[in-house]
């Protein structure tokens, strides 16, 4: 799980500004690349990210395989997590979440493009002092594997923390492959 940290005051256009590089770095990575690991291994690599060693990779994914790259401006991640959820993330920690509306385009245009996705209830849990909210889209795949495009956010719940300053998100996006029969 992400830490959140206090993030420095920033505009509402620096905000809508990397909402929209993270945008596009996740259509290009998540719904282009993968679910190819190789090609977003090079993309990552062609892109100057540092892959996290294992120990940085545990921190956020626990027991769960997967690879990590840090961007090369140190302000978000890439991830692939292994199966039996196969997934592509993008994630990076704001003030705010802002207008989502590009990133609803590309997913809205891949999901036409493979067709047959339904809406899944939101999702929402809360680890200790973190809320995690996710909505999203799915999908059956005549295998029976579960393909799904998801938004997560997530932010501190504690009073004393939010008024010490803790106060932004984390945001990913998600593309994600569920084998059938896995937990």
């Amino acid at each position: 799980m992400l830490v959140l940290f206090a993030l420095a005051a920033v505009s509402s256009t620096d905000v809508e500004a990397r909402l929209s590089h993270m945008t596009a770095l996740y259509e290009q990575v998540c719904l282009k690349a993968f679910p190819d690991d190789r090609a977003v291994e090079t993309l990552m690599t062609e892109q100057g990210a540092r892959a996290m060693p294992p120990e940085e990779v545990k921190v956020t994914m626990r027991d769960d395989p997967a690879r990590g790259w840090e961007l090369k401006d140190g302000n978000g991640t890439v991830w692939i997590e292994y199966p039996p959820f196969h997934a592509c993330s993008v994630r990076w920690n704001t003030p705010e979440i802002g207008d989502l509306h590009e990133y609803r385009m590309i997913a809205e245009r891949y999901e036409k493009a493979t067709g047959g996705y339904t809406v899944m209830d939101p999702y929402n849990t809360d680890y200790g002092d973190i809320h995690v909210h996710a909505v999203g889209e799915q999908r059956v795949l005549p295998n029976g594997t579960t393909e799904a495009l998801f938004i997560f956010d997530q932010h501190i719940t504690d009073s004393k923390r939010r008024a010490a300053g803790e106060t932004g998100f984390s945001l990913r996006f998600v593309h994600q492959y569920h084998l059938p029969d896995s937990k």
